[in-house]
């Protein structure tokens, strides 16, 4: 009852859908670490976008997605045919969604995972909505998200720290934070830093910058100097 006043009141047993009235998406753009990967670098800034579906009841559910200027134009597009729906209409949304940008098949601009079909298309541009309804149902029903998708497999998830290559800073930008880590040398530092700042206990390592022996090696030494009790990938 404490999630949602709402519900609290009974206000879910009244008769009748909650629908959406507006739709917002607010392109945000934050500062991105010079990370190195097998086709380059990662642009000084990050893309991404916050989508929130407001609804006739006042509330609004949130969600998430990328920020490029295709995927943009097609959160706008998919956004001016949600007006009106039912959030619990989930899956007549995907179909309104996928007969207007559903034809459409891009490619990933990096070579990495090909050109996304049109049906991945639909499923790209629709998901961050259907989050956002997923949201207001939980808030309507006074319900954590979780329990609408089959309840929690467990409390607490694990995470581990993401290793990567990469510049001291962008060129023409003062170096971050982090510094360099070109060699084994930086890749044990960076780990030491996720170990004993942040308390990781898996570390993983982003390859394809250079050579596998090299990289490799560079696990090895993490191991060696951070110590086994963390585990290692590549």
């Amino acid at each position: 009852d404490a999630y949602c006043p709402l519900a609290r009141e009974g206000w879910w047993m009244m008769p009748g859908p909650v629908r959406i009235t507006d739709v917002r998406i607010t392109p945000v753009a934050f500062d991105d670490p010079p990370l190195l990967n097998s086709v380059g670098v990662h642009e000084p800034y990050a893309l991404r976008a916050v989508v929130e579906v407001c609804t006739d009841a006042g509330l609004t559910g949130l969600g998430e997605t990328y920020a490029g200027e295709q995927h943009l134009r097609q959160l706008a597009a998919a956004a001016s045919v949600l007006a009106g729906h039912d959030v619990f209409a989930v899956s007549e949304m995907c179909r309104a969604v996928a007969g207007l940008v559903g034809g459409e098949a891009v490619g990933d601009l990096h070579g990495l995972t090909g050109v996304i079909t049109a049906a991945g298309t639909a499923s790209r541009v629709f998901s961050p909505f259907e989050v956002a309804c997923l949201d207001l149902q939980g808030k309507i029903l006074g319900r954590p998200v979780c329990d609408l998708l089959g309840g929690a497999v467990r409390d607490r998830v694990p995470f581990s720290g993401y290793l990567f290559y990469k510049w001291a800073g962008h060129p023409g930008r003062p170096a971050d934070a982090w510094g360099e880590a070109l060699d084994p040398a930086g890749i044990v530092a960076q780990a030491r830093r996720m170990v004993t700042g942040y308390g990781f206990t898996a570390l993983k390592l982003k390859g394809g910058v250079f050579p596998p022996g090299e990289e490799v090696e560079a696990v090895r030494s993490e191991e060696r100097r951070v110590g086994k009790e963390v585990r290692s990938r590549w």
